[in-house]
C-alpha cells in the first residue's frame, strides 16, 4: 500500500494560513470611505479628513529649462571617421557618427529589398544598411542605393556593432548620406 506524504497538506495549510492573514490585515489597515469625514476647506485648498493630521505643504520653486534646440541652431560637428578604421568605428558603437569612405560593393537582397553599402571586401568591414521601408524616399530623391557602388559618401548616423553582421548603420533618410564625388 502506499504511504501518502504529508508535506503537500502542511505546505497547503501554510499557504492558506498565509493567505488568510494577508487579508485580515488588508481589511484591518484599510479604512472603509465612509469613516472618513471630509471637513469644509477654504476655497482653493483641499479638504482634509476630520481627525487626520494637516497636511504639510512644500515651497516649490520652478526654474525655466533651456528652450529646445531648433532647426537653425546646429548641432555640434561629429568628426568624420574613414570607413577603413574599423577599430575606430568600433568605440563609437551606441554613439552617433560621421563616416567617410568609397563603397566598395552595393548587395541588395532580393527577399526583403534591403541594400546593403559595404566599404571592404571582408565581412568585418563597414556596412550601412537601407531597408526596403526607406528605398522609397531615396529613390524619390535621386538617389538610388545602388548608384553608390563605387563612389565616394559621407554618412552620418547611430553606429551599431550587430553581434551576427558587425559593424553597421541604418541609413533611414536620404539626409543622413551624401555622395562626395
Amino acid at each position: 500500500m502506499r504511504r501518502l506524504s504529508l508535506w503537500p497538506l502542511i505546505s497547503a495549510l501554510i499557504f492558506f494560513a498565509a493567505g488568510f492573514l494577508t487579508h485580515a490585515l488588508y481589511v484591518r489597515w484599510q479604512t472603509p470611505d465612509s469613516a472618513i469625514a471630509v471637513a469644509p476647506s477654504p476655497i482653493g485648498q483641499p479638504a482634509a479628513p476630520s481627525g487626520a493630521p494637516e497636511p504639510q505643504s512644500h515651497r516649490v520653486k520652478f526654474s525655466p529649462l533651456p528652450a529646445p534646440a531648433t532647426a537653425l541652431e546646429k548641432a555640434p560637428e561629429l568628426p568624420v571617421v574613414a570607413a577603413r578604421d574599423v577599430e575606430h568605428i568600433r568605440s563609437l558603437a551606441g554613439n552617433q557618427a560621421r563616416i567617410r569612405g568609397r563603397v566598395f560593393k552595393v548587395g541588395h537582397s532580393a527577399k526583403s529589398n534591403t541594400y546593403f553599402l559595404n566599404f571592404g571586401p571582408s565581412r568585418g568591414s563597414f556596412t550601412a544598411v537601407i531597408f526596403a521601408s526607406a528605398v522609397d524616399s531615396f529613390e524619390k530623391k535621386k538617389m538610388p542605393p545602388s548608384g553608390f557602388d563605387g563612389r565616394e559618401v559621407e554618412l552620418q548616423g547611430t553606429v551599431k556593432d550587430h553581434p551576427q553582421y558587425g559593424l553597421e548603420v541604418i541609413l533611414e533618410s536620404p539626409a543622413q548620406i551624401r555622395i562626395l564625388q
